[in-house]
């Protein structure tokens, strides 16, 4: 019944996420999500947290995968681009899940428009990686906002975030390793405290490539240095720890 009501247009695909029998509408040409959103919806701890909010939410993959992780957690995904907010609003639906998630259409940088200040126990973004004017931006426009600071940079959602925080809640977000030190001065300077971080390392013998960072807001926190997170053992093959996400042996 739900599949015949959110069913994928013939430009998109639906996508099985391997997690909790999630399925997932994405389209054929635009942003499809990546490893990044599943490393990040796994990272923060989610104990005693019910209220979530998902800064860029895309497709809408972080808060279904929230919503299989923790039962007792209600998830809001902001998300600017129109397409992908009626795609990941379907996903939610196609999922059963539109009791536990909502998808709202707002800008980000306006967030108090739309949400109270100090409503959120934890706020989780997958932001752009790169700034204006580096790499190459994409001609297809959901990858070019998804990927470079075209709409926000990454000191707006920061700030945005600690908006969304009530005293104690806390920020998780997934970056580029060598954009480390600026997201740190930048927490600093939202009045957010490093708590956890973790670097992400696609082999061994590689350096990292990724950071996952938390934050907490108003509240002194001693910081948690986490073994470094290995996603392949040799190509083609997740480590234990990734395999272990995907429930696989």
């Amino acid at each position: 019944m739900r599949e015949q009501t959110a069913r994928p247009n013939a430009d998109e695909t639906l996508d099985d996420l391997i997690l909790g029998g999630l399925k997932l509408i994405q389209p054929v040409q635009g942003y499809r999500f990546s490893l990044d959103a599943v490393l990040l919806a796994h990272f923060p701890e989610l104990t005693g947290v019910q209220r979530v909010v998902d800064l860029g939410t895309g497709s809408g993959v972080i808060p279904l995968l929230l919503a299989v992780r923790s039962p007792q957690v209600k998830v809001i995904g902001v998300e600017l681009q129109t397409g992908m907010v009626e795609r990941a609003r379907r996903s939610v639906s196609l999922n059963g899940l539109q009791d536990r998630i909502e998808i709202i259409a707002a800008d980000i940088r306006e967030i108090e428009k739309s949400l109270p200040g100090g409503s959120a126990e934890l706020v989780l973004s997958n932001p752009p990686f790169w700034k204006k004017g580096e790499g190459h931006v994409s001609r297809q426009p959901e990858q070019a906002a998804a990927r470079h600071e075209l709409h926000l940079n990454l000191e707006q959602l920061v700030s945005q975030g600690a908006y969304l925080l009530a005293p104690g809640g806390k920020l998780a977000i997934i970056q580029r390793a060598e954009r480390l030190a600026e997201s740190l001065e930048i927490l600093r300077r939202s009045q957010l405290t490093l708590t956890r971080l973790r670097m992400v390392h696609a082999f061994l013998d590689r350096k990292a490539g990724l950071v996952l960072v938390e934050a907490v807001k108003s509240r002194r926190g001693r910081l948690t240095v986490l073994p470094p997170l290995l996603v392949y053992t040799q190509v083609g093959q997740y480590s234990p720890e990734i395999q272990a996400i995907y429930g696989e042996k």
